[in-house]
C-alpha cells in the first residue's frame, strides 16, 4: 500500500531522492526514527523526494512532511520465543515474506533512490533486502546502514551478524555506516566484532534529539481530564504495547492509590492486545485522576506536559525523556533482547534517568521511584554527562554532502535508468 502527499507516478529527476527502510516487526521505533529524519531533511534541506518503506501498519496515522510517501509491507511480529510470525493469520510466514520482497523491489526500483538508509537490519528482515541492495548499488544508489546506539549484548550480536552475513554486508556493500549514538557510551563496532577497516568507517553521529513542541496539558488531546494544577502529572509509555500490560497495570494501580497527589496518562501502544487494553480501560476508566489512551501520534506533546515520565527503555522513548530533562523512571524490556536494559543502565549511571528492573516492579517500588524523582533536582542535560545530541544535524550534513556529490556527477555523467534483475 502507498500513501503520499506527493506525486508517485513519476520521479522528479531534479530532486535528490532518499529512501528509508524500516522493517518494524515489533512496535513503531524504527519507523518513528526514519520519520524524524525525513521530517528534518525536508524542513532543513529541501529539494528532496522521500520514500519510507516500513513494516508498520500504523505508519498511516502519522502526518507526513511534503514530498514524502509511505509504502507499507505486510506486517509481522515476534512470538514469545522471538521468532517472526505474520500478523495476518490467513497467510503463512513464507507467503508474507514473499509479498514483502515483491513490494520492496517494485517500490524501490520505481522510486530509484539516490540514497537508501536502511535502519537497524543490514540484510533486511529475514534477508528481504537481498539481492536488491546489490542491484540498487549497481544502479548508482548510495547505501547507508543506520544503527541505533545499542542492539543487544555484544557476543549475541557478533555471532548473529556473522551467521546472517550482516558483518560481510557492512564491510563490503554499504557505503556508509552511521550510528545514532556515542562511541564513548557504547563502542558498537568493537563490541559487535566488526573488522578494523569497518570500525574506521563508522561515523558516530550522536543521539537523535527529539524536539518537543511547547504545548500545555490542555492541548495534548481532546480527551484530557481536567484536574487541579496541584496534582503532579505522570505519563507512562509502554512502547508498542505487545508486552506492555504489566507496566501499564502496575502504573495505574500505583496512581489509583494517590488520587490527591498524582494524575496519570497511560499510552498503552497500538499493539497491546484488545483484551488487555479493554481490561485496563474497564478497571481504571472511571477513576478521575487516570486516563488510558491506546495510541497517539502526538507523544511528544504528552511527554512535554508531564512532570515525570515512566517508560520502557526503547531508543525513541529515551531520547524524548532526556531531551526534555524530565524526571524519568525507566522499566526496560529484558527479553528477548537486553538492548533496553543496557541503555537504561548506562543512562542511569550518568544520572539521566532512574532504572527499575521489571522483576522488581511493584506498586510500592514504582511509587518510591516516582516520589524520589519528583523530590530531587532536575536531571542534568545529556551534554553535561558526555552525550552528544547532535545526531540529527550530523545526519543532515552527511546527506547534503552526498547530495552535492551526486549533483556534480550528474553534470558529468547524466543518470540513465535501467531495469533491475528480478528477485
Amino acid at each position: 500500500m502507498d500513501r503520499s502527499n506527493a506525486r508517485t507516478d513519476k520521479v522528479d529527476a531534479a530532486k535528490f531522492r532518499i529512501a528509508f527502510y524500516s522493517h518494524d516487526g515489533y512496535g513503531l521505533g524504527h519507523f518513528r526514527r526514519s520519520l524524524l529524519l525525513a521530517q528534518k531533511a525536508q524542513e532543513h534541506l529541501g529539494g528532496l523526494e522521500i520514500m519510507i518503506v516500513t513494516g508498520s501498519s500504523r505508519a498511516y496515522f502519522f502526518d507526513l512532511p511534503p514530498d514524502t510517501q509511505i509504502v507499507t509491507l505486510d506486517t509481522v511480529t515476534k512470538d514469545r520465543d522471538g521468532n517472526y510470525t505474520p500478523r495476518n493469520d490467513l497467510m503463512t510466514l513464507t507467503e508474507t515474506l514473499s509479498r514483502r520482497r515483491k513490494t520492496l523491489r517494485r517500490s524501490l526500483t520505481g522510486f530509484n533512490p539516490d540514497l537508501l538508509v536502511v535502519d537497524h537490519v543490514p540484510t533486511g528482515l529475514r534477508g528481504e533486502l537481498l539481492p536488491l541492495l546489490a542491484d540498487l548499488k549497481a544502479r548508482g544508489t548510495r547505501l547507508t546502514i543506520g544503527l541505533r546506539d545499542i542492539i543487544d549484548e555484544g557476543p549475541l550480536v557478533k555471532n548473529s551478524w556473522i551467521k546472517d552475513g550482516c558483518s560481510q554486508l557492512i564491510e563490503h556493500l554499504y557505503d556508509h555506516i552511521w550510528v545514532y549514538g556515542n562511541q564513548n557510551v557504547f563502542d558498537l563496532g568493537k563490541l559487535y566484532g566488526l573488522s578494523s577497516s569497518a570500525c574506521e568507517r563508522i561515523e558516530y553521529l550522536g543521539y537523535l534529539r527529539r524536539s518537543v513542541h511547547m504545548v500545555g496539558p490542555k492541548e495534548t488531546a481532546s480527551t484530557s481530564i481536567q484536574v487541579p494544577s496541584a496534582l503532579k502529572r505522570i505519563v507512562c509509555v509502554s512502547g508498542g504495547g505487545e508486552d506492555g500490560y504489566p507496566i501499564g497495570s502496575t502504573f495505574l494501580e500505583t496512581l489509583e492509590l494517590y488520587p490527591h497527589k498524582l494524575e496519570g496518562t497511560l499510552i498503552t501502544g497500538p499493539f497491546m492486545s484488545r483484551a488487555d487494553s479493554q481490561s485496563l480501560a474497564s478497571r481504571f476508566g472511571s477513576i478521575s485522576n487516570l486516563q488510558v489512551l491506546r495510541f497517539t501520534t502526538h507523544l511528544e506533546q504528552h511527554i512535554n506536559s508531564a512532570d515525570l515520565i515512566v517508560t520502557m527503555g526503547g531508543y525513541n522513548a529515551m531520547m524524548e525523556a532526556i531531551s526534555t530533562r524530565k524526571p524519568t523512571v525507566v522499566i526496560p524490556r529484558v527479553f528477548p533482547r537486553k538492548e533496553q536494559w543496557l541503555r537504561a543502565s548506562l543512562f542511569a549511571s550518568r544520572g539521566l534517568v532512574r532504572c527499575l528492573h521489571p522483576d522488581d516492579l511493584t506498586t510500592a517500588s514504582l511509587f518510591s521511584e516516582i516520589k524520589d524523582a519528583l523530590s530531587s533536582p532536575p536531571p542534568p542535560t545529556p551534554e553535561e554527562r558526555g552525550l552528544s545530541m547532535d545526531g540529527v544535524g550530523n545526519f543532515l550534513s552527511r546527506v547534503e554532502k552526498i547530495r552535492q556529490q551526486f549533483f556534480q556527477l550528474r553534470k558529468v555523467h547524466p543518470v540513465a535508468k535501467s531495469d533491475l534483475i528480478g528477485a
